[in-house]
């Protein structure tokens, strides 16, 4: 597939790698090796733990902090293919289509770079091993971590309701996420206001027109990631209601759509209900 370069990024190819690049700080992660298999890889090793599925380092180039992550597959085939790529899109599309809802204003980090280099081990030669950078957002907590620490009522209802508006700028410039979740949401405290950014773009998708049962979907999945963490008593329903409402502003005919949706979506909470009371207990 043909991924195209975004402006302001300019594409690095050395040896079998494909990378994607910043082009304000593409000579200094050249130099830093950042743009190379071995550089990428020793960098993660660097990390500091892993985070669900993939691992995390804080990098400083020159003046710019970056989050480099690794780029893993899931489901069936991850653990057969020790979570390597079957092709190299994954990273690049991450890069391109974060750089894009960026344009377009969504709340998302700032992309630096992200590509594939060819994995070694028992596919080697054959599959792909990924990775991605943001700018690191200084001050931020993932939305899990900052419920947890019990904040005020006040801070509590500018979280929510910034969050409803940052979904909702997401949703309207095109920003499909396919794993829109509480820990993908980070919460930045300005004085008494609470900004909201949306991360982790990895399969997220940039379409015309998202439609309302893709919406009511996504801020399904968000509610079932508080309900399946036990952080629904702390938000509460007043809470998802001032999501809601932040979320839908004055749009009515939007509201009566994603209302309409609402018994699918809680027939799909009640099927997933034994899930949730396992992971609780494990």
């Amino acid at each position: 597939m043909t991924i195209a370069t975004p402006p302001g990024f300019v594409v690095v190819n050395h040896r079998d790698d494909r990378w994607l690049a910043d082009a304000e700080i593409a000579d200094a992660l050249g130099r830093a090796h950042l743009l190379e298999a071995d550089g990428v890889r020793a960098a993660l090793a660097q990390a500091d733990g892993a985070s669900g599925r993939a691992r995390t380092a804080l990098l400083s180039i020159g003046d710019a902090r970056l989050v480099l992550r690794a780029v893993r597959r899931g489901g069936l085939l991850g653990p057969w293919l020790g979570g390597a790529l079957l092709t190299p899109d994954r990273p690049l599309r991450e890069i391109a289509v974060t750089a894009a809802l960026r344009r377009a204003g969504a709340p998302v980090p700032r992309p630096a770079f992200g590509g594939a280099f060819r994995s070694t081990g028992v596919c080697s030669g054959v599959t792909w091993n990924g990775a991605v950078a943001t700018w690191f957002e200084a001050e931020t907590r993932d939305g899990e971590t900052w419920l947890r620490t019990g904040p005020s009522q006040p801070k509590l209802a500018s979280a929510l309701a910034s969050a409803g508006e940052s979904v909702r700028r997401l949703h309207d410039a095109g920003g499909s996420h396919p794993d829109l979740h509480v820990k993908n949401l980070l919460v930045r405290e300005i004085e008494e206001h609470c900004e909201i950014i949306v991360i982790d773009l990895d399969r997220a998708r940039v379409v015309p027109n998202l439609g309302a049962r893709a919406r009511m979907a996504q801020l399904m999945r968000l509610y079932r990631s508080l309900l399946k963490r036990d952080l629904l008593r702390i938000v509460g329903e007043r809470g998802c209601a001032m999501f809601f409402d932040a979320y839908t502003q004055q749009d009515h005919a939007l509201r009566a759509a994603l209302l309409a949706r609402l018994p699918a979506e809680r027939r799909r909470i009640a099927r997933h209900a034994l899930g949730y009371r396992r992971f609780r207990s494990s």
